[in-house]
């Protein structure tokens, strides 16, 4: 039964602010970076590049959020206009493709980075595991997304006869690799800066910067707590909100925590005293762990 009383009820500014803040900043980390590591150390790495795609991707996912509020995402299902449907599943679809895509990308790119920053010989061989798995699940998801439904038109066009996988289990799936892959790989460089000789303030700083993306587990642990709200919705341009926003910071934040790292060079040239009592004596260092 509808409740027109709710009719008045938006979510889409809320979504707007959320999603557009944290693309600024996800986009201005990787600004820096590449200004950081073009203008400044004068070099351009793999791990750069494909942290470039990554933030294209993550462009792509917040266009889609957009296009799902312009369509009807953000209010009530029953006020969705005559012609709105297929466009916000359209809409919709691609979000799910470039969120997926965007976080093995970003996952990709912290790998490169680890493998340039640690020479260990235990980091290049977990980092090279860790590259050939997100290299075959980004394959596979390059293929399997786009053809959850055959023809793929029956994702979007209820009149369109096909066959689909259930949502919620493919959703699940990719959200359970996700989150085990995001702890593997955030987890990775601990052991190493816990064992690098380098000053106290300095390795507790290169902690807190690489811990940074443990706040993409917590937000992957949270948002599958609404893909089954979503899923099971009978009104789900209101209710696929969360999962829409959740899953835009995952990958925004992923972005940040890989990023920073990076940036030590600008704010040690930006804040000179700050820096100085790391970098005093170390020059080498600086440019080893971390940039």
């Amino acid at each position: 039964e509808v409740d027109h009383s709710k009719d008045d009820e938006t979510q889409v500014p809320y979504v707007i602010g959320v999603v557009t803040m944290a693309l600024v900043l996800s986009t201005a980390a990787v600004g820096l970076r590449l200004l950081t590591r073009i203008r400044i150390l004068h070099t351009f790495g793999p791990d750069d590049a494909f942290m470039a795609v990554a933030q294209l991707l993550t462009i792509g996912s917040a266009i889609s959020i957009y296009a799902e509020c312009q369509h009807g995402m953000g209010r009530h299902f029953w006020l969705m206009r005559d012609g709105e449907y297929i466009p916000y599943m359209k809409s919709f679809y691609t979000s799910i493709i470039l969120y997926n895509l965007g976080l093995c990308v970003v996952k990709m790119s912290i790998l490169l980075q680890y493998r340039r920053i640690f020479t260990y010989t235990l980091v290049q061989h977990l980092t090279a595991i860790g590259l050939v798995f997100e290299g075959c699940w980004t394959i596979t998801l390059s293929l399997v997304l786009p053809l959850s439904c055959i023809p793929a038109a029956a994702f979007w066009d209820p009149s369109v006869q096909g066959r689909c996988i259930d949502s919620l289990t493919i959703w699940y799936v990719m959200a359970a690799v996700n989150l085990v892959t995001d702890f593997l790989t955030f987890s990775m460089p601990m052991p190493v800066i816990k064992s690098l000789q380098l000053p106290s303030r300095q390795k507790v700083m290169l902690t807190v910067v690489f811990c940074l993306g443990f706040f993409t587990c917590i937000i992957s642990v949270y948002r599958i707590t609404t893909l089954k709200t979503a899923a099971a919705s009978s009104d789900p341009t209101w209710d696929n909100t969360s999962a829409a926003i959740w899953s835009l910071l995952e990958l925004c934040i992923g972005v940040l925590a890989a990023c920073l790292p990076t940036l030590k060079p600008l704010f040690a040239m930006l804040l000179p005293r700050l820096f100085k009592s790391t970098t005093s004596g170390r020059r080498s260092r600086p440019s080893k762990y971390g940039m």
